[in-house]
């Protein structure tokens, strides 16, 4: 009788064993992979040239202002505070946009699905001690602001 149980249990395992790794492949696979740590270097070398001696936090916003017959259009910006100042931050001068924009997208390659790669926002904040944090928004599109004057952007005023 053990003979029969172990001789089923020998056939059953490995046609069994496929699925099961399959199954976990799957879950590891959309789980989110850490970012490649070259290009986490690479975006903090697009504008660390900008950051004063003393700074408390650094971040680049990567964010989509227009979405049109699946073309999409990002502005970035590159942010920093050095102790003392405003927490909204100043612009960090000489900053390579280009390149941030590139290295921020790549970090889609980490993300599983399709779907959590159509992120209106992402926001990558660096600290002095080299700790990172990734958060990605996928909120609605920024809308133009209105000009000051209540006009809007078209030059067409605003109806009261």
């Amino acid at each position: 009788m053990n003979r029969r149980l172990l001789a089923a249990l020998l056939v059953a395992v490995p046609l069994a064993l496929p699925g099961a790794l399959r199954a976990q492949s799957k879950a590891e696979a959309d789980k989110p992979q850490p970012p490649d740590p070259k290009v986490l270097q690479n975006v903090v070398d697009a504008f660390a040239g900008g950051l004063p001696e003393k700074w408390t936090r650094a971040w680049v916003v990567v964010a989509e202002i227009m979405s049109k017959d699946g073309a999409r259009d990002f502005d970035v910006h590159c942010l920093y505070v050095a102790p003392g100042d405003d927490p909204i931050g100043k612009p960090i001068a000489g900053c390579n946009r280009k390149a941030v924009f590139e290295n921020v997208w790549s970090l889609n390659k980490n993300i599983a699905t399709s779907e959590q790669r159509r992120w209106k926002s992402a926001t990558l904040v660096f600290m002095p001690d080299g700790k990172f944090e990734l958060k990605y928004d996928y909120g609605d599109t920024p809308k133009p602001a209105a000009k000051k004057d209540g006009a809007k952007k078209d030059g067409a005023k605003k109806k009261n």
